[in-house]
């Protein structure tokens, strides 16, 4: 039975974790104050922490809950693909540039080169669109044979350049074509560009992610995980330029495999189980939100709930999400076992009491509590809330900046038309003593030496 038939079957349940339950069998008493505390807090915080791009090692052998096979288009998109490829999973990287694909670490079997003009799609999403049409079959019969074992299609592509952006409606019908023969639900991660990026690109990530948005409407994607590089760029500031692309892509990928990892795997304590994390990841019916925090003064009781609040505001998704329609929401928390020995009681119920406040009354709330094979002295904290809207604060953010940008570009326009056509100062009546002179002056210059041969065969 496919995961898509599975949730099916089961859509109308409603799967609502008891967070009552925790670590020990009597009850903790539960502060008031320093549950108002943190609530005014999760209202008030506005930084950004940095994260641990560490993931932890697991105890037994590494299994998984879904087969992810992942499609990436365009260098952003490519370069996500190889970062899930890394951790295992099945990946294609297409793209119309040769270079770019030369640096993606895949077997070049799994590298598909859409061969239009001289290459590469200048950020013009036009010819992007045209070179996936020209080579569909291509794609198709590629997916069909090196992702045949997929239980879930997972979709990386950037929203601002022309391969990846250009390629969406082609390659989202091929695996909404192929995923309705196979039960194969799809998952799109994109990414929006950077602050400094250009007018073109912005305006071309705008206009991608709406069509990435009806896509969602019409329950052909089932969920739309946007990475903001804008973001990215703050919390990873201190990495160099050539490790950036390296540590981000982990970064952004990692929370979803370890959702994916430990959602297969019993608990001594409390397990997010499969079916949990496949309602997360495919059936909340709309955008996506997830993050990671590590947490290291566990002592404290209200540690963990700190942790969920700077997973809550210092993701690296987009800013400007409504949690309030979140539909189902997960947290995991990973610690070795003698963290878990020192470990308050109430810091699990301190921490899911600000999921449930900020998250409001979602159809299911999933946590999981894991004995994991961390060396470090911490706790790993990891999120994921599901089936949001669009996050317009970042999308009228960006909206601005291409209006402003637009603006300028024109004004440099007129300028420049303005210069061609400057008076120059001199008059039409010139002597014919003084065009001699010219001519004269002409012929004996450096320039001048090159037109001596040139025999003017005009008659007069």
């Amino acid at each position: 039975m496919s995961v898509k038939t599975e949730l099916v079957d089961q859509e109308n349940e409603q799967i609502i974790d008891d967070i009552s339950e925790h670590i020990v069998v009597s009850e903790p008493e539960v502060d008031e104050d320093k549950l108002a505390a943190l609530k005014a807090q999760m209202a008030a915080k506005k930084g950004i922490a940095k994260e641990d791009n560490m993931p932890p090692r697991i105890i037994e052998k590494k299994r998984r809950t879904l087969n992810l096979g992942v499609i990436g288009s365009g260098e952003g998109g490519s370069r996500l693909a190889e970062a899930l490829y890394n951790l295992g999973y099945s990946a294609l990287a297409i793209n119309t540039a040769g270079q770019d694909l030369e640096r993606i670490k895949l077997p070049e079997s799994n590298k598909i080169l859409l061969e239009y003009g001289l290459g590469g799609a200048s950020k013009d999403p036009q010819i992007g669109h045209e070179a996936a049409q020209m080579h569909k079959d291509l794609i198709r019969a590629n997916i069909k044979e090196k992702l045949c074992d997929a239980q879930v299609y997972v979709f990386c592509t950037s929203l601002g350049g022309g391969s990846g952006g250009g390629s969406i409606d082609t390659i989202v019908s091929i695996l909404n074509e192929l995923g309705s023969e196979t039960g194969t639900p799809l998952v799109v991660i994109t990414v929006l560009p950077m602050t400094n990026e250009d007018a073109q690109t912005k305006k071309n990530a705008l206009d991608a992610l709406s069509k990435l948005s009806k896509e969602v409407q019409a329950g052909r994607v089932h969920n739309l995980i946007v990475v903001d590089n804008a973001k990215i760029e703050t919390i990873f500031s201190n990495v160099g330029p050539m490790q950036f692309y390296g540590v981000s892509n982990q970064a952004i990928v990692e929370p979803l495999d370890v959702f994916n990892t430990y959602s297969s795997m019993a608990s001594n304590i409390k397990a997010i189980d499969s079916m949990e994390f496949s309602k997360l990841l495919i059936g909340g019916g709309g955008l996506s939100l997830y993050g990671s925090m590590t947490v290291s003064n566990y002592e404290d009781d209200v540690a963990l709930a700190d942790a969920v609040i700077n997973n809550l505001t210092s993701g690296l998704l987009a800013e400007g999400f409504d949690l309030k329609q979140t539909q189902y929401c997960g947290v995991m928390f990973l610690a070795n076992k003698d963290v878990w020995a020192k470990m308050p009681s109430s810091s699990i119920h301190y921490a899911m009491a600000m999921v449930q406040d900020h998250a409001g009354t979602p159809q299911g709330t999933f946590r999981g509590i894991y004995e994991a094979d961390i060396k470090e002295d911490v706790v790993k904290v990891y999120s994921f809330f599901s089936g949001l809207a669009l996050p317009d604060a970042r999308v009228n953010e960006l909206k601005a900046e291409v209006a402003a940008q637009l603006d300028t570009i024109k004004d440099k326009n007129v300028k420049r038309n303005l210069n061609l056509s400057i008076d120059t100062g001199t008059t039409t009546v010139v002597s014919d003593a003084d065009k001699v002179r010219e001519k004269i002056k002409a012929k004996s210059s450096i320039f001048g030496k090159f037109t001596k041969s040139v025999v003017d065969k005009r008659k007069g």
